[in-house]
């Protein structure tokens, strides 16, 4: 891939339902390190544990005491599938928090951006929530760009909240209601074209 095709933005990002036709392509995300560094979706070596990853991702565990939503990402002009986006929802709570990973061949070209704003679109519009965030690591500015792209506002900062392969991390916590999400602040706003 050419250094301009990998910032070319893409017309087209759509999210899908996961099958178990994906695990070639969802082993290849977990099993890259700097897929998953900053996740807490395990790294993944073998194909057994990404089949497993895959299965519970499949399952969407509708009767837990959380309510997940996974879906794969495919952008119109690449292979089938360059990443995974979610959200997970505590029942009863209305709040919703979404993720987002994408294949490193991928990045630069808005398709978290995009990924993350059909989230924001299926929370509030499809699962009535009246919240969503997100958290994101200080080392992951790249991710924080694309939260405050769609709309989010970060509000606060968190020491040592999450265990991600094992190790304890700060993390900076965005989020947006509806009503300001209605009032178009982050209605999936198209990626501007990098400079």
């Amino acid at each position: 891939m050419s250094e301009n095709a990998s910032h070319q933005i893409p017309t087209i990002v759509t999210l899908r339902q996961l099958t178990p036709a994906d695990i070639e392509a969802v082993h290849t995300l977990l099993s890259d390190w700097t897929v998953v560094r900053y996740m807490l979706l395990p790294h993944c070596e073998t194909l057994e544990q990404s089949q497993k990853c895959l299965d519970e991702l499949i399952s969407e565990t509708p009767g837990g005491a959380w309510t997940s939503v996974v879906r794969a990402i495919e952008a119109l002009d690449s292979a089938p599938l360059v990443g995974l986006c979610g959200i997970a929802i505590l029942h009863g709570s209305e709040q919703g928090e979404i993720w987002y990973l994408v294949r490193p061949d991928q990045w630069g070209r808005g398709i978290a951006q995009l990924a993350a704003g059909q989230l924001l679109r299926i929370g509030f519009s499809e699962l009535n929530l009246h919240r969503m965030y997100a958290t994101c690591l200080p080392e992951n500015p790249a991710s924080s760009r694309v939260l405050e792209k769609i709309g989010m506002r970060k509000e606060g900062y968190q020491a040592k909240n999450l265990k991600i392969h094992g190790v304890w991390h700060d993390s900076y916590l965005y989020a947006i209601l509806r009503a300001e999400w209605e009032a178009g602040s982050g209605r999936e706003r198209q990626p501007s074209q990098p400079q």
